[in-house]
């Protein structure tokens, strides 16, 4: 298969590991792409921090390349939107956000009260007004997809939109099952080609 100059870097969400995002990957290889999953330990760490290391990580390890899109997943979305604070735009290709708890989530609210704030994606995902999530700066300076699922008992559809999405789609999916779905990596691929979903 003859390979595009596209790489493609994928963030997965909190308590998860790189391996959920390897369907994902799949596909985008398949299609041409060069996908690359980005770790990172979730728990215990501000989302501040796995932000620099990540802004750090395009800015060193992807230097040499042209453009690089990015596909996270939950959480990864929300480390992913604080990063890009710290990047050059120009290098920046598109951006797909899966199931993004981008004005919070309830349960997460919820965990971070009975754990007593210690966990600290808890408290920084709270749907709170004050908490973190809900004080991110957006700008227009990219192209940002988000894919929402319905029946995500996470992440309300309402939850997941933002002040400078590009698109917004909502497909008959689960939180997770939205790594896996053939139609999400279809919508996927065509916005990270075209800059929009496909109806």
């Amino acid at each position: 298969m003859e390979q595009n100059s596209e790489k493609v870097v994928l963030v997965h969400g909190v308590a998860s590991h790189r391996c959920v995002m390897w369907p994902i990957a799949y596909r985008l290889w398949r299609d041409g792409f060069r996908p690359e999953t980005w770790p990172y330990i979730t728990f215990f760490r501000p989302i501040e921090s796995h932000a620099e290391r990540f802004a750090a990580y395009l800015s060193t390890n992807l230097a040499n390349e042209p453009k690089v899109h990015i596909v996270a997943h939950s959480m990864g979305s929300i480390v992913v939107r604080a990063a890009l604070r710290r990047i050059e735009p120009s290098r920046i290709g598109r951006i797909v956000l899966l199931a993004p708890p981008n004005a919070g989530s309830p349960v997460a609210r919820i965990i971070s009260k009975l754990s007593g704030q210690r966990i600290a994606p808890a408290r920084e995902l709270s749907d709170q007004r004050e908490s973190y999530v809900n004080k991110i700066k957006s700008t227009n300076d990219f192209q940002i997809g988000v894919l929402a699922a319905r029946y995500d008992f996470l992440v309300p559809l309402s939850k997941t939109h933002f002040a400078n999405e590009t698109c917004h789609q909502t497909l008959a999916e689960t939180h997770n099952s939205l790594l896996v779905s053939r139609k999400a990596a279809r919508l996927m691929i065509h916005f990270l080609r075209n800059g929009v979903f496909e109806s």
